[in-house]
């Protein structure tokens, strides 16, 4: 019997669809609930709890160290979902902290790797600045599971690599209330 073309690629489709394995699903208390979701379309956006619970832990971490940091926390999508900073920290340090979600989100990776480019060539600088990128360590995406759910953005502590940074206190946080996440990029 002869098959039409998009028939046997209908064929191939169902074969490969149902061999995929399915999405694991977001653990809920992490995300939107599934009314807000369906209301505003934004499905394993980190919830306010979440990112508060986060930002709360790096906080702490950070005050152990005696030091002092702002925290941005946006969701999958960009929007802000939890914005502060500790007492003795600037406004330029809520900026970087923003700046830092945002590349976070853009390119989807810690901005770490960003900084790396930049170490390995100086003459990158123009160009991530000019793509409004932050190439400096400390935004990181959100993972739950194999899902990224929002992205956190830290500046404003004293860096003394392999100790202590902003991405350090991000990554410790995030792995306390979330679970495991991604190791954290080295240096080059």
């Amino acid at each position: 019997m002869r098959h039409s073309i998009f028939t046997r690629l209908a064929l191939f489709g169902a074969i490969f669809t149902m061999s995929m394995p399915a999405a694991a699903q977001v653990d809920p208390r992490f995300i939107v609930s599934s009314d807000v979701a369906a209301m505003t379309g934004e499905m394993n956006a980190i919830n306010f709890a979440t990112a508060e619970a986060i930002a709360k832990a790096c906080m702490r971490i950070a005050a152990e160290r005696g030091e002092t940091m702002a925290i941005v926390i946006t969701d999958n999508l960009g929007s802000l979902t939890y914005a502060g900073r500790m007492d003795g920290n600037t406004l330029t340090s809520v900026m970087f902290a923003q700046r830092k979600a945002a590349t976070a989100r853009l390119t989807r990776a810690p901005t770490h790797l960003r900084q790396n480019n930049v170490t390995r060539d100086p003459n990158a600088t123009t160009r991530e600045i000019y793509l409004g990128l932050l190439p400096n360590a400390g935004g990181l995406p959100i993972w739950a599971g194999d899902q990224i759910i929002g992205f956190i953005g830290v500046g404003g502590s004293n860096a003394r690599p392999p100790e202590w940074s902003d991405e350090i206190c991000a990554h410790r946080a995030l792995e306390e209330v979330i679970g495991g996440q991604p190791p954290l990029t080295q240096d080059p």
